[in-house]
C-alpha cells in the first residue's frame, strides 16, 4: 500500500475514574462504567452514520471476539470516512483529504449528543493529519495535540450548582432530576420517598440494568467460544456492595485495579495501523478471556459449596464478584475482602500464562499472548467512600509498577521493536492495603503514619506473582506464612504453632526495637512455639525478623494482617476445581 494522507480525529475519554466512581452507590458506578465502555461504539458511530449516511461502518462494531475482523483495514475501502479503531479509551477516525472537511461537524454533533444523553462525561479530541503506510506509523503528533488540549481545555458538562439549588446526595451536582419512578434507588430503599438527584446520576442509574444485561451477553458469547457449559442467565451480578457475600459482622469488601505493564511501549512496537488495531483487539480478548476463566472457577466453587463457610449469599444466584471496568489491559472489579488475594492472583496468573496458537483468544502477537500486569488491592469497610477506595487501589497499583520498573533494563522504554526476551523481562506485581476506618488520604501517608516502626518499614510488599525464581518478594511466601499463622484454628494444630494471642502480640513487638524482639523470640521458644518457616525469609529470622537491606523491612506484619482476609482451605481446593 502506498503512502496515503488522511485528515484525522483522535478522541479520548477524560477523567474516566472520577466519572465512574463519583458516588457511593454501586448501581450508578455500574451504569457509568457501561456508558464509558460503549460511548464510541454507540454515540460516536451513530453520529458518523448521520453525517455520512452512505458510508459502511460495519467494521466499527464491538466484535472483538471475531478474529476474522482483526486485519480489516477500513481506510482502504471507505468512501469519505472510516473508524480506524476503537480501543483503550481512544477512537481514531480518518477522513479523505480531497473531500469536504467535516471534522468540526462531527465533533459538534457528537459532543452535543453527549450533553443531551450522557451529562457529566468529558471527552477530548485532537485534529491532525496521519499517513497510513506499510512502514512505520507515527501517531505522536496526534497524541501530543490531545495532551495539549487536556491541559488547556476544560469542558463544562454539568448544570452549574448555584448554591441555592438542592445538591445531589450521590455526586454533589445540582439535583435537577425528580426520581418519580425510583430509577436511582429502589422504592424500598428510598422508603417510598420521591427524591431529587442530578441528571448525571439518573442517567447512570438508568443504564445499570442495560449494563448487567450486556455483561451477561458478553460472557455468554465468550463461554460459547470457549465451549463452556456455563449459562450466565442462571447467575446475577450484584448491584449493591453488601450483596457480595459478606457474612454478618464482616463489613469489608475489596476494590481491585489491574493494569497491563508497559502497554505504551508495546503499542509503539506496532509497524502500522493494522497491527495497532489487531493488537488492541487481541489484548481485549486476552483480558476478557482471563476474566471469563476466573468467573468459571468462581461458578465451579459455588457449585461445590466451596464458599459455604466463609460467604453468605442473600440470593444464591448472585456471584461474589462484579467487574466495573473490563476493557483492553485495564480491569477493575469488586469482591468480598476475604477473596481479594485469591481472585486477583488467579486473574494475574491467567493473564501471564502464554496463550496457545489454537486458543479461542486467537492471539498472534507476543504482547497479547502473554500479558504481565500489576495490581492494587484496597480492602475497606463497606461504607467507605467508593471514589477514595478506588484511588487507593490505583495508588497501590502504581506502587506495584514501581517495583516492576526497578528490575527492567535501563533502555526498555526507549525500544520500539520489542523481542520475546524484552517481554520476558517484565514481571507481575501486586500490592495491598487494609483500611479499618477513617485514615490518611494517600497511600504514602498511610504507610508513613501506620506502617513505620523503630527499625524500619512494617510493610514488606509489593509482591511478585508468577515468578518461578526464588525471591523473598514472591506472593507464595506471604501466603505460606499466613497459612501457618492460621494453623491455630485447626482442631489439632501442628506442634509449635503460635497461639492467636502471641501472633497479635508479635504485631506490636515489631514496632519496637531489637531488644524487645529478642526477648519475645526467647519467650516464644520457652513456650514451645515457633515462627512460621518460610525458606526465602531465612535471612529475616537471622536479623531478628527484619530484612538486611539499606531500607530495612519486615514481612511478618503483612502476613498477620492478611489472616482475616485469606482462607487457606478455599485456596487449597481452588486450583483443583473442574471448570464447567
Amino acid at each position: 500500500m502506498a503512502d496515503i494522507k488522511f485528515n484525522a480525529l483522535l478522541f479520548d475519554t477524560r477523567s474516566i475514574q472520577r466519572y465512574i466512581y463519583s458516588g457511593n452507590l454501586l448501581r450508578t458506578n455500574i451504569g457509568a462504567s457501561y456508558i464509558v465502555d460503549r460511548i464510541f461504539f454507540d454515540t460516536l458511530v451513530k453520529t458518523l452514520q448521520e453525517i455520512f449516511p452512505n458510508e459502511n461502518f460495519s467494521s466499527a462494531q464491538d466484535t472483538a471476539w471475531d478474529s476474522k475482523q482483526d486485519e480489516i483495514a477500513a481506510w482502504e475501502t471507505m468512501k469519505s470516512c472510516c473508524v480506524a479503531y476503537i480501543g483503550g479509551g481512544n477512537a481514531l477516525i480518518l477522513f479523505k483529504v480531497d473531500e469536504e472537511d467535516k471534522r468540526r461537524e462531527v465533533v459538534q454533533k457528537f459532543t452535543l449528543k453527549l450533553l443531551e444523553t450522557r451529562p457529566g462525561l468529558k471527552v477530548g479530541v485532537a485534529f491532525g493529519e496521519l499517513n497510513v503506510t506499510d512502514g512505520n506509523l507515527d501517531m505522536t503528533p496526534l497524541y501530543t495535540e490531545l495532551k495539549k488540549n487536556q491541559n488547556s481545555i476544560f469542558p463544562a458538562v454539568n448544570v452549574p450548582y448555584s448554591g441555592l439549588t438542592l445538591s445531589c446526595e450521590i455526586n454533589g451536582e445540582a439535583a435537577n432530576f425528580c426520581d418519580t419512578k425510583f430509577i436511582v434507588r429502589p422504592k424500598e430503599d428510598a422508603n417510598s420517598e420521591v427524591r431529587f438527584y442530578s441528571q448525571e446520576t439518573a442517567v447512570k442509574a438508568d443504564m445499570a440494568n442495560d449494563a448487567n444485561k450486556s455483561l451477561k451477553e458478553r460472557f455468554n458469547e465468550i463461554f460459547k467460544v470457549k465451549k463452556s457449559s456455563v449459562k450466565m442467565d442462571e447467575y446475577e451480578f450484584p448491584t449493591k456492595v453488601d450483596e457480595l457475600g459478606q457474612k454478618d459482622g464482616e463489613n469489608y469488601f475489596a476494590i481491585i485495579h489491574v493494569d497491563g505493564n508497559n502497554m505504551g511501549v508495546k503499542f509503539r512496537g506496532c509497524q502500522n495501523l493494522t497491527e495497532r488495531r489487531q493488537l488492541s483487539r487481541e489484548i481485549r480478548r486476552k483480558t476478557e478471556g482471563a476474566f471469563a476463566d476466573l468467573l468459571r472457577r468462581i461458578i465451579a466453587a459455588k457449585n461445590e459449596n466451596l464458599f459455604a463457610d466463609i460467604l453468605n449469599f442473600k440470593n444464591e444466584k448472585i456471584l461474589p464478584i462484579r467487574p466495573l471496568i473490563l476493557g483492553g489491559d485495564d480491569v477493575t472489579f469488586i469482591c468480598p475482602a476475604n477473596m481479594a488475594i485469591l481472585f486477583t492472583k488467579t486473574l494475574m496468573e491467567s493473564l501471564n500464562e502464554t496463550t496457545t496458537e489454537n486458543s479461542p483468544e486467537c492471539t498472534t502477537q507476543d504482547a497479547a499472548s502473554k500479558m504481565d500486569c500489576c495490581a492494587g488491592i484496597a480492602i475497606l469497610p463497606t461504607a467507605y467512600p467508593f471514589f477514595r477506595g478506588y484511588e487507593l487501589a490505583e495508588q497501590l497499583c502504581d506502587s506495584a509498577k514501581k517495583s516492576m520498573r526497578a528490575i527492567l533494563p535501563e533502555d526498555f522504554n526507549d525500544k520500539t521493536n520489542l523481542t520475546a526476551d524484552d517481554l520476558k523481562s517484565c514481571t507481575s506485581w501486586l500490592d495491598f492495603a487494609i483500611l479499618h476506618g477513617e485514615q490518611a488520604p494517600t497511600l504514602e501517608q498511610i504507610r508513613q503514619r501506620e506502617y513505620t516502626g523503630t527499625r524500619g518499614n512494617l510493610h514488606f510488599g509489593p509482591y511478585q506473582v508468577c515468578n518461578k525464581n526464588k525471591s523473598r518478594y514472591n506472593i507464595e511466601n506471604l501466603l505460606s506464612c499466613t497459612t501457618q499463622f492460621l494453623n491455630y484454628k485447626k482442631p489439632q494444630p501442628p506442634k509449635g504453632t503460635m497461639a492467636h494471642g502471641k501472633i497479635k502480640e508479635l504485631r506490636g513487638i515489631l514496632q519496637r526495637g531489637k531488644d524487645d524482639t529478642a526477648k519475645f523470640l526467647q519467650q516464644l521458644e520457652l513456650q514451645g512455639q515457633k515462627l512460621p518457616f518460610v525458606e526465602d525469609w531465612k535471612n529475616c529470622i537471622k536479623d531478628l525478623l527484619w530484612s538486611e537491606e539499606n531500607s530495612p523491612r519486615t514481612p511478618y506484619v503483612d502476613a498477620i494482617e492478611l489472616m482475616d482476609f485469606y482462607s487457606p482451605e478455599v485456596a487449597e481446593k481452588w486450583q483443583s476445581l473442574q471448570l464447567p
